[in-house]
């Protein structure tokens, strides 16, 4: 664990730059877009957002601004290991033609991870965890359909509590730098007494943790796609 969040950190550092490049753009034209359609910009402090408004803004997140960042920095993360050399614009092209099929299987994955947790929790549970690679296997693998599925309930099969510890691992990781903003900027919005700067912190949260988790998920599904086929040359 503590190896791939060395490798995810350093990756990153490296390679922050065209990050940025790429990841911020996305963070806020789907922020800015939600937010201007909610009303949030010009609203005042609410001690809590309409149900409504945290359906819409976590629908555009993980439908959307999540799938596009996992995109690009997946196919990144395939060309740095490889030792290649891509642009940002390469990499939003990239993203933007395979969209559809990973707009696909997320709907997929979070339909029926949502039916299992409703219905027994743990089938929910299992099955997010299962076919949390979607995206890179639509990526790095170019599988299309339900294919994605399959490939990412095969590599995870026989290291699923490995995939889970590494997963929640990252997440808290992640959440750190996000908590850190959000404590910094929420005196100022109260003050301020305007839900723009509510929406500066979220944004800025997802330009600093999404890259990061997108950066480790890959990392590790090529670990399980390397792990794979070595014990199948066995």
């Amino acid at each position: 664990m503590g190896e791939l969040l060395r490798a995810a950190f350093e990756l990153y550092r490296r390679n922050v730059r065209l990050v940025l490049m790429v990841t911020v753009p996305i963070v806020i034209v789907v922020t800015g877009l939600t937010a201007l359609g909610l009303g949030e910009l010009g609203a005042r402090v609410k001690p809590a957002p309409p149900l409504r408004d945290a359906y819409v803004d976590f629908g555009t997140s993980q439908l959307v601004m999540a799938p596009l960042i996992g995109a690009m920095l997946a196919r990144l993360v395939l060309l740095r290991q490889r030792g290649e050399m891509v642009s940002a614009t390469d990499l939003v092209a990239d993203a933007l033609e395979v969209f559809p099929a990973v707009l696909l299987v997320i709907v997929v994955w979070l339909a029926v991870s949502f039916l299992g947790f409703v219905s027994l929790i743990v089938p929910g549970v299992y099955i997010f965890v299962s076919w949390y690679f979607v995206v890179q296997a639509v990526v790095i693998d170019g599988d299309r359909g339900f294919a994605p599925v399959t490939r990412s309930a095969r590599l995870v099969r026989g290291h699923w509590w490995q995939s889970a510890i590494m997963g929640v691992a990252f997440q808290l990781v992640a959440l750190a730098p996000q908590a850190v903003i959000v404590y910094a900027l929420t005196p100022v919005a109260r003050s301020a007494n305007s839900y723009a700067v509510v929406v500066l912190a979220a944004a800025l949260a997802n330009v600093v943790a999404l890259p990061f988790l997108a950066v480790g998920a890959t990392l590790y599904y090529l670990r399980l796609r390397d792990g794979a086929a070595s014990a199948a040359r066995v």
